[in-house]
């Protein structure tokens, strides 16, 4: 393809008529400015995409930027008087759009140049435009064609992935300054990538050859200057999987795929390993390739990474590779982000109940009821008032306070708060609560959060003791589970006995019982008694103690 190029002639009249050169005397400190004529350059050989009715827009605009003069055609474009300062004489096409990519977009062409307009004299001004795109197209070998059967071609760059499909010659318009990569995709998970350029020129034509090797893949670049053209030869290996360098595939292997971290793996068979063996991995919409070193496993030719954080719900590519070893591409997409609501606990609504009293029964949701989250607060108000409450105590918003009360029937009350259903049920009170709410999010690997807590001054008598001790404290509790159908997969705990008069912050590590399944199910609990949820028949018998008391606030789940 040969550059493209328009000639917009901007011209100054040498000798202006003798009306305009009266005007000009009356007007010190103006020049007078007239677009005479816009024109093809008649030099360029191919002429494919513009012709001599090409519409160009011709914009006058001032030092602070303002467009002080323009036409949609230049042809509107008359005499224009102008005050003397240095402009920006900039013409554009007029009805093209310069983001558009594809094959589909149209050329489009622009040029600028400066004119100092000065005080009663006339000057010449030439623009010239040119193509403002970047031009690229795909053609397939036959020994390519023959050597794989089944295979689909994009040219992938910023925001931009253009199919080209079997046979296409069409050539596609894409943006100057971004960088060009052409992915080979043969099913199965496996691809081949090669970055064309780093950065596309304007008025430049990527011409990607693709052919085969029986050896490492190749890349070659020439350069044509007169005509504007890259030639571009990649070579793709026709065996895709070296005996040498194997890249593990882990789309499949839940155990190693999470919501921002993998764990890349493949096998080095070479016999001298004279260079470090490293995983390279990006974005499948990127070009950039990212580099990590591999970790062999002691006693195996096995290599392994992991590579974070990642961007959830994303498609990544990657390969092993050793000096000018690489194994075949693979991909693997991360999981989901599903975002916990009011892990903030701002959001509070309250309704009045009560058995003879009519008390405030407190709810961490928006719509009055234990929707999402929920507390024992329905079923204590029915004698006493609601246990877990919201407070603002200093923190942003509100905090979540939660308190062990003595209460008739059931004899204790530990102030709770977790994500399930509570439906009171006074003749089996420990089947008011069900833990646990649907979820198809990322795997959270820790909970962490902020607290204070003040344990009752004496521990009650008569209660059943923990298996493992004898309390002398009582403790407050902060759990997370995750399960996969009625299988626990997950979970993490923060367990305390002291006095915390201020706010600090917590972690709770999330251990993995079984990590190749993903949960459907999650909970989270923080209880101001650790064994207030210890019932024989109606009543309460873990250890406890009155008056122990949990703040908790601003929750937050990681995912790396």
């Amino acid at each position: 393809m040969k550059t493209n190029i328009l000639v917009t002639g901007l011209f100054l009249l040498a000798g202006l008529v003798s009306s305009c050169q009266s005007e000009m005397e009356e007007a010190k400190g103006y020049g007078y400015l007239q677009l005479s004529s816009v024109d093809v350059n008649k030099s360029v050989t191919t002429r494919a995409d513009i012709t001599s009715t090409e519409a160009i827009a011709v914009d006058v605009i001032d030092e602070s930027a303002l467009v002080v003069k323009h036409a949609d055609d230049w042809n509107e474009m008359n005499d224009v008087l102008l005050p003397v300062a240095t402009y920006t004489i900039k013409a554009y096409s007029a009805d093209k759009d310069k983001e558009a990519q594809g094959f589909d977009a149209a050329p489009y062409y622009e040029g600028q140049t400066e004119v100092a307009i000065e005080a009663n004299k006339a000057k010449a001004v030439e623009v010239t435009c040119k193509l403002a795109q970047a031009k690229v197209s795909v053609n397939c070998s036959e020994s390519f064609k023959t050597a794989f059967n089944d295979y689909s071609c994009t040219v992938e760059g910023t925001d931009l992935s253009i199919p080209f499909v079997k046979d296409e010659s069409r050539a596609a318009y894409v943006k100057a300054g971004q960088s060009l990569t052409v992915k080979v995709d043969f099913g199965n998970g496996k691809s081949f990538s090669q970055q064309i350029t780093e950065k596309t020129e304007a008025a430049y034509y990527y011409k990607v050859n693709l052919d085969v090797t029986e050896g490492n893949a190749s890349f070659d670049i020439s350069v044509d200057q007169t005509i504007h053209q890259y030639e571009v030869t990649v070579k793709v290996p026709t065996k895709q999987e070296s005996a040498d360098m194997v890249t593990g595939d882990i789309r499949n292997d839940i155990s190693k795929v999470w919501g921002q971290f993998a764990y890349l793996s493949g096998i080095c068979n070479l016999e001298e390993i004279t260079s470090p063996v490293q995983f390279r991995y990006k974005k499948k919409a990127d070009s950039e390739w990212s580099t990590i070193e591999a970790a062999q496993e002691e006693g195996t030719k096995n290599y392994s990474a992991k590579v974070a954080p990642l961007d959830f719900d994303t498609e990544y590519e990657y390969y092993i590779l050793c000096g000018d070893k690489t194994g075949e591409t693979c991909t693997f997409t991360t999981e989901a982000y599903v975002e916990i609501p009011n892990l903030n606990f701002n959001t509070w609504t309250s309704v009045k109940k009560g058995f003879l009293t009519k008390r405030d029964c407190w709810f961490p949701n928006g719509d009055q009821a234990n929707s999402y989250w929920a507390t024992g607060n329905d079923g204590v108000v029915t004698l006493k008032s609601s246990n877990s409450i919201p407070v603002e105590d200093g923190r942003d918003g509100y905090s979540v306070q939660l308190s062990t009360v003595s209460i008739t029937m059931v004899g204790y009350a530990a102030g709770n708060l977790f994500i399930g259903e509570y439906n009171t049920n006074m003749s089996d009170p420990a089947s008011s609560v069900k833990f646990g709410r649907p979820y198809s999010g990322a795997r959270p690997v820790k909970l962490s959060g902020w607290y204070k807590y003040a344990p009752g001054a004496s521990m009650r008598t008569g209660a059943t003791i923990p298996s493992d001790r004898t309390l002398t404290s009582d403790e407050c509790e902060i759990y997370v589970k995750l399960w996969a159908g009625e299988t626990l997969i997950g979970e993490g705990s923060f367990v305390d006995n002291k006095n915390v008069s201020e706010y600090t912050k917590f972690e709770c590590p999330i251990n993995y019982l079984d990590s190749t399944k993903r949960p459907n199910k999650i909970t989270i609990v923080a209880t101001s008694s650790r064994y207030g949820g210890e019932f024989e028949g109606t009543s309460v018998v873990g250890q406890l103690a009155e008056g122990s008391t949990l703040w908790v606030d601003d929750f937050e789940l990681s995912y790396y």
